[in-house]
């Protein structure tokens, strides 16, 4: 009882494991490899293939880069509170740049001076993208919007670690187009960069230029009138003392109708400045008015203003040099100690207005800061000049009628004389102003030089290749290998509990269906590796049971059809022969046999023919090329295999046989597909259960030995692995096996 427990368990602990994998290590992955090598062969030449095939069409591809420094534009003295930020700041206003280089406005002049380039070509050949040729030969530019549109993915625009520079780089089957669009694009961004930085010039320099020609034409037409009135009534000069009160007079009305073209100029960029940052911050303006409107900053401002006035006042009606010189050094001393404390008021309010001001809008705070100063420093002295003004308007009154009218056109010749040289000179200031404007980026490098293609990069795609068709060879061996539930190795059977009594070698290459009794090995070859595992087997069968009596009966099955049974049970019962045992080899599969199509005979008479009583057993016994070896065909197919098998008959004959022969061999059908074998189990002394490797499915040889072994695990003498791959499976140890296989070639 105790024994039959121990057998269950056994039995169910096998059955149980069927679904449990293999412990991977380096051995295990070594044989799925050389068992796929012809797979993992070809997957890797087409892999190869396909990768030369793609190098050899693909085209060439160029990159040109060139490189822009852009320079974090210093903004007012002020924001020196914020010095410590300095990096982040660089790095904040390259980012923002980078998004200006990506701006619809930048690419869509870019484009449009991209394309009036390709017109001034003659020669298309290089243009690959832009430029495009019909059959008939007619050349077509790309349109500026599909340019503008493509921009954005053909120019790539990155900073450069570390530094304050960013590349724009175009990749093109073409040099030289790269090249164009990359150079082009970059000059706009700098051209857009420059016209940025004169904008607020550029504004005072062109409303100079309209004063300027306004003031000269009424230069002309004062001195027109002068002229006229001098013809008419021959009043030609005034008296020493009006020409003094002229001059003065004319002196003053030419600076400030100076100050007032120069304040309608900071009118005009304040206003310039206002309208950019309402596009920001529509409040910013009059906060920055108000900082700026504080009492204290306009009596500063007033203060500075009239000193200033008094002191060229002065400097025009004193003759003294040494006089002169005292007077404006003293009002020079006090204009500095009053610029002095509004410079330290502006600071602390500059100070306020940026701690208060995001990162992004600080440089144009400050423009705004200082432009809404100065336009109040210009307001304030058109203010004060006004007033000196008017004390010497009324000593202008008092002069004699006759002379009057001379003296207001002198007073406006003068006057719109001086006031004409005071524009020109501040219009050729604000001109040289404008030229001294450069831009806050220039281009560091080019991007002329050709290094040959970048792409395809031809190593690394190759060396894709390979990796790939390996890895792609590798994948489909281990997929293939654990989709695949066949048995493979020995060990496999072995490490499930199961005996393995000896496995025979691949003998696909050995043997011909259509030669009759090429498959007995043993017979033909009995020098041959296969003849000696053939032997092997013979020896374990021998020693398998250490009983009394010495095993003669032997049933061949097998788990499913087609798996060798047929070759081990013919190349077995040749091995017992050529030892020296009286053989009988009996076809006993009445379904599909075997037997005698191996040995190129009839099939009838045989065992089948033999049971029904139709034949006499010397008419159904034949003679192989052994001389103790005999055999039994299975006969006419009977319509009942199973019954006849279990037979009273079929016993008799059993009986008889075993007191003719010292060995009868048994070829029975497949155990799962009939119960023709597990009859002829109970009838034998011993079973082997035949596998092939890479075919029978593990599953089932294990369903099919677990259940022979329940019923009689004494019976069961072990299993054979037919058609064993020996080189696949243990690669360096086929050089001893290789050897022995040279020995004799012809064996």
């Amino acid at each position: 009882m105790d024994k039959k427990n121990t057998n269950s368990e056994i039995n169910r602990e096998l059955l149980d494991s069927i679904s449990n994998e293999q412990g991977a290590d380096f051995k295990f992955y070594i044989n799925v490899i050389r068992a796929n090598f012809l797979p993992i062969l070809i997957i890797f030449i087409v892999a190869l293939a396909c990768t030369f095939t793609y190098l050899y069409f693909a085209k060439n591809i160029y990159r040109s880069t060139t490189v822009l420094k852009i320079d974090n534009p210093k903004g007012s003295i002020l924001a020196d509170p914020f010095a410590e930020l300095g990096d982040y700041r660089t790095e904040r206003y390259i980012l923002n740049q980078i998004e200006v280089l990506k701006s619809f406005y930048i690419r869509d002049v870019a484009a449009t001076a991209i394309i009036d380039s390709l017109k001034n070509n003659t020669d298309y050949k290089d243009f690959a993208f832009l430029v495009s040729k019909s059959k008939d030969g007619k050349i077509s530019y790309i349109s500026p919007e599909g340019l503008r549109k493509s921009l954005i993915g053909l120019v790539s625009i990155s900073q450069k670690k570390g530094l304050d520079a960013v590349e724009l780089s175009v990749e093109s089957p073409s040099f030289r187009e790269a090249q164009l669009i990359t150079l082009t694009y970059t000059d706009i961004y700098v051209s857009y960069l420059k016209d940025l930085s004169r904008q607020d010039i550029t504004a005072v320099k062109q409303f100079l230029a309209q004063e300027k020609e306004k003031k000269f034409n009424d230069l002309n037409s004062a001195e027109a009138k002068l002229e006229d009135f001098q013809k008419r009534t021959g009043l030609l000069i005034l008296d020493a003392q009006a020409q003094n009160l002229v001059a003065t007079i004319s002196q003053y009305d030419a600076q400030k109708n100076a100050a007032e073209i120069e304040l309608k100029a900071s009118d005009n960029g304040l206003a310039t400045l206002k309208n950019e940052y309402s596009k920001i911050d529509p409040t910013m303006y009059d906060y920055v008015q108000g900082v700026v409107s504080k009492s204290y900053v306009e009596e500063f401002q007033r203060q500075i203003a009239e000193y200033e006035v008094k002191r060229d006042l002065e400097n025009s009606t004193i003759k003294d040099p040494a006089v002169k010189e005292k007077l404006t050094n003293e009002a020079n001393i006090k204009i500095a100690e009053l610029r002095k404390n509004l410079n330290d008021k502006v600071k602390q309010l500059s100070a306020g207005v940026l701690a208060n001001t995001p990162e992004e809008k600080k440089e144009l705070s400050s423009k705004l800061l200082d432009a809404a100063i100065q336009n109040q420093a210009l307001r304030s002295k058109a203010a004060s000049l006004k007033i000196f003004l008017s004390k010497y308007e009324g000593d202008f009154a008092k002069l004699p009628s006759e002379s009057i009218e001379l003296a207001k056109l002198e007073r406006e010749a003068t006057s719109a004389e001086k006031l004409y040289l005071i524009l020109e000179e501040k219009y050729q200031e604000a001109t040289i102003n404008e030229r001294a404007r450069i831009a806050n980026a220039f281009l560091l490098d080019p991007g002329v030089d050709d290094f040959g293609p970048v792409k395809p990069k031809k190593g690394i795609i190759l060396l894709s290749g390979v990796i790939v068709g390996l890895a792609l060879g590798l994948a489909f061996a281990f997929t293939r290998n654990f989709l695949d539930k066949t048995i493979k190795t020995p060990e496999q059977i072995e490490n499930k509990g199961m005996s393995v009594l000896s496995w025979i070698p691949n003998i696909e290459g050995m043997t011909d269906k259509s030669i009759a009794g090429s498959e007995f090995i043993v017979a033909i070859k009995p020098k041959s590796p296969i003849a000696e595992s053939f032997k092997a087997l013979r020896t374990r069968v021998e020693f398998s049971k250490l009983e009394s009596e010495p095993i003669k009966t032997i049933l061949i099955t097998s788990s499913i059809p087609s798996e060798g049974k047929t070759i081990v049970a013919l190349n077995l019962a040749g091995t017992f022969a050529q030892a020296g045992k009286k053989v009988l080899l009996v076809d006993c599969d009445l379904r599909k046999p075997r037997v005698h199509s191996a040995l190129g005979v009839d099939r009838y008479p045989g065992l089948s023919d033999y049971l029904f009583k139709n034949v006499a057993f010397e008419e159904i016994v034949r003679k192989t090329q052994l001389d103790n070896m005999s055999f039994i065909t299975s006969g006419t197919i009977p319509p009942n295999p199973s019954e006849l098998l279990g037979s009273v008959q079929m016993k008799n004959f059993l009986a008889l046989m075993k007191e003719k022969f010292d060995i009868i061999v048994l070829d029975s059908p497949p155990f799962i597909t009939v119960t023709d074998a597990e009859i002829l189990f109970n009838m034998t002394d011993g079973t082997i259960l035949v596998a092939q490797a890479d075919k029978t499915p593990f599953e089932a040889f294990v369903k099919s030995y677990v259940r022979l072994s329940s019923i009689n695990p004494h019976n069961l003498l072990g299993a054979v692995l037919n058609n064993f791959n020996f080189k696949t499976a243990y690669g360096y140890y086929y050089n001893y096996y290789y050897y022995y296989q040279k020995q004799d070639p012809k064996a």
